[in-house]
This record gives C-alpha cells, structure tokens and sequence, in this order.
C-alpha cells in the first residue's frame, strides 16, 4: 500500500506543464488585441523552437506576427514552416521507438491535415492584405496540390477534412481580383459542392446564400447562360441583380475567437504491484460560439455570414485519428508493462529477493505511467471561425467599420473602384480586448 501511494506521488509530480498550459499567456495577449506583445511572449515561453516543435513555433509566430502586421516577419516563418512541413516524410525508427516507452511528445509536431492547409491561407492572407494578390492567389493554388496529396494518402479510408470550403471560396474572390472570372467560378462552385457535402455533414455548416449569388453573378457574367438559367430554377434569384457599372465591392474577411485547445483524457488503473496509464487528447464538445455583425461603409451595411468553423474541423480531425490514438496508447501500455515485468525478472534473477525484485517492478510501471502523456500540441492561435462580408458601393474612398456582437471598430479608409473588389481582414479579440485590422 505504502508503494502504491509512493506511485501516486510519483505521477502528480509527473503531470509537467502541457502546451496548452504553455500557450495561455500567449493567448490571452492576443486576445487582449495585443497581438506584438504575444509574438514577444511566444519567444519567451516556447519550450522548443528548433527541434520537434520546430514547425508549431513557426506556424504561431507566423500567424501572430500577420496579426501585428509584420508581414515580412510573417512570410518568412510561415514560408519556412511550409518547406518544413513539406520535409517531413517518412518515419523516424529512433523517435517511433522513444515514443513507444514516453509518449507521443516524443515525436516531431507534424501538424493535422487543416493546419498544414491554414499554413497557406495565413500566407495568401498576408500578401492579400499588402496588395499582392497574385502572390496570394499562388499560395491558394498550393492549396490544391496539397488535398490532392492527402486525399490520395488515404486511399479507400478518407479522412473527413478532405476539402476545405472556405479556402474554396476566398480562393474565388482572389481569383476575381485578379480577373480570373472562369477560375473564380469554378472556385465558387467547388466551395458550394464541399459545403452541401462534407461541411453540411460533418461540420454542420451548410453553403452561404452569398455564395449562391456570387455563383449566379459570376455565370451571368461568364456568359454561361445555361448554367445561369439553371441555378436560377433551382435557387431562384436570391436577391441577386447585376451590379451597376459604376460600383465595387468591398469584401472583408473576419477571424474571430480563438480555436479550442486540446484537453488531455486519461484512465489510469492499479493492481498490487503495478500502476497503468493511457492518456488520450480530446477537445471539449461545445456549442458554437454565436456571432453575429455587419460591416458598414458610405452609409450602407451588409451582414456577416459564417464561412468557417475551426473548431468543428479540428474537432472531428480529432475524431479520425482516434482510432490510431488509442491503437498507439494501448501498444505503448503493452511496451511498459513489458518493460516492468522485464526489470522485475532481471532483478530478481540477480539479488534472488522477491521483495526488492516486486518493488523495481512497481517503480518501473510508476515511470511508465508518469511519463505517459496525451499529446496536446496543435496550433493554437488560429480563430474559432471566420465570417466574411460583401458590400457594393459606388466609387469612392470610404472608412470601413466592423460590427461584431455589438462591439464596433473602425479601419482605415478603403478605395472602392469600378468592377474591382477591396479585400479588407480583421480579427475580433474572443469579446476581450480591441479588433485587429491586419
């Protein structure tokens, strides 16, 4: 009994600080609006920025420093996480065997399907918000390289992020802007396909009306008048009409709150003589967190629509890889376990002392057990979900203000030109501290 309590002692001393435990004070500046103090933060308190978590410190210090409008800072770690990412193929024997006695954490952070996606969006975000939409447009096109690369990994087992909506949809308004109107219109069309299908079933997310408009005004534009006659049957006009020929548009692209951090699950059992323990990360299953807001310009306003919801996708990310998370902890048990009978036998063989022998036994498991932790790592200062809107105006150079959830900020002034589209980002601070214009 007295091993037994020994053993607990052991494993609460054990419970080190997680990453999630890590990145709070860096969140809590970002969402305070202070997004340069949590890039300052970030270099003080990440626990290992060149070695395994070598790509997860880029892809925060990438994205904070987009937040503060760093862009140069920005784009070399985001392009340097994106070549790393790329870099990790294959296995390493030495860490799969590491882990096999410690845990998961022992692994290089490899990143989820969507965060290595979300590497490129944050890139086209910031050549966008600079002017370079060319640029930008680049790196949504390596959006398609890289589902196309996954998708064809799993074969007949794919996983449930195996398109991405959103990244669909902003890809066509780059597209627009660059007066690539058949690419925009195909972009349109494979956003709404992935939101009638995958995000409407898994994520519980259905296809914007705005999207069908912007389809109906890009077919009716494209000449594609029997597409356009169709989806009129279908849909019906939604509200649409042409665009008067002296207007523009403004489009802006809202990120708000903060994504939900991983939580560690874990079951921990006891005989006599030996102490077993599987952890498992999990993310809490909370109701989706309500905006609701517009943005407004020259006297007019259009509402906020809801085009992603990040913590339904790393959520059900979660939800696939549970199986081979399980499949891992259990195996990784079985290791340890075997690994204390071990060292019980070879002591015993060598002092011929069954009581010192059982004792090693129980000390080894007790390790065992401490060392196993839930891998939490994942990239933490991504928004809970991002909402876009779409105004017209006529020509002119308007001062564009953001509503959300009854708290307002204003941007700087924006140009509105004839036939061309005024790409604006904002970050509303999880209902804490100032919106960002980035």
């Amino acid at each position: 009994m007295k091993l037994l309590i020994i053993g607990f002692l052991v494993l609460s001393l054990g419970c080190a600080s997680s990453y999630t435990d890590t990145m709070f004070p860096v969140i809590r500046d970002l969402n305070r609006g202070t997004p340069s103090q949590a890039m300052d933060r970030l270099r003080q308190v990440f626990p290992d920025s060149t070695g395994r978590d070598r790509l997860l410190y880029l892809m925060e210090l990438g994205n904070l420093a987009r937040y503060s409008g760093q862009h140069t800072v920005a784009r070399s770690a985001l392009l340097a996480a994106d070549r790393l990412s790329d870099l990790q193929r294959g296995t390493d024997i030495g860490q799969q065997a590491q882990s096999m006695i410690t845990s998961d954490l022992a692994l290089d952070f490899r990143g989820a399907d969507y965060e290595k996606v979300f590497i490129n969006y944050c890139l086209a975000a910031s050549y966008a918000s600079t002017g370079d939409t060319q640029e930008a447009a680049v790196e949504a096109r390596r959006v398609n390289e890289k589902l196309a690369e996954f998708n064809a990994s799993y074969g007949e087992n794919p996983n449930r992020y195996s398109e991405d909506a959103f990244v669909r949809y902003f890809m066509g308004v780059l597209y627009e802007m660059n007066g690539d109107w058949d690419d925009a219109l195909i972009s349109y069309r494979l956003a709404l396909a992935a939101y009638d299908s995958i995000y409407a079933r898994d994520y519980g997310l259905g296809a914007p009306e705005q999207l069908k408009r912007d389809i109906l005004r890009l077919s009716d534009y494209t000449g594609f008048e029997s597409l356009h006659l169709e989806l009129l049957e279908r849909w019906g006009y939604l509200g649409y009409s042409r665009p008067a020929g002296d207007t523009g548009e403004i489009v802006a692209v809202v990120e708000t709150g903060s994504i939900s951090p991983r939580a560690e699950s874990f079951f921990t059992v006891h005989s006599e003589d030996r102490i077993y323990r599987m952890a498992l990360p999990v993310i809490p299953d909370f109701p989706r967190r309500h905006f609701s807001g517009s943005i407004q310009a020259g006297g007019r306003s259009s509402s906020l629509f809801l085009v992603q919801d990040m913590n339904s996708i790393a959520r059900e990310n979660l939800e696939d890889m549970a199986g081979r998370n399980v499949l891992r902890a259990a195996a990784r048990l079985a290791v340890k376990a075997g690994v204390a009978e071990l060292g019980e036998n070879i002591a015993e063989e060598l002092t011929d002392n069954e009581n010192v022998s059982s004792g090693i036994g129980l000390i080894l498991s007790i390790f065992g057990a401490a060392s196993e932790r839930a891998d939490l790592r994942a990239w933490l200062t991504l928004p809970a979900q991002i909402q876009m809107a779409r105004l017209t105006l006529p020509r002119g150079t308007y001062p564009v203000s953001v509503t959300v959830n009854g708290r307002t900020w204003t941007a700087e002034e924006v140009e509105v030109i004839p036939g061309e589209i005024a790409l604006v980002f904002f970050r509303e601070e999880a209902g804490i501290g100032p919106g960002i214009r980035y």
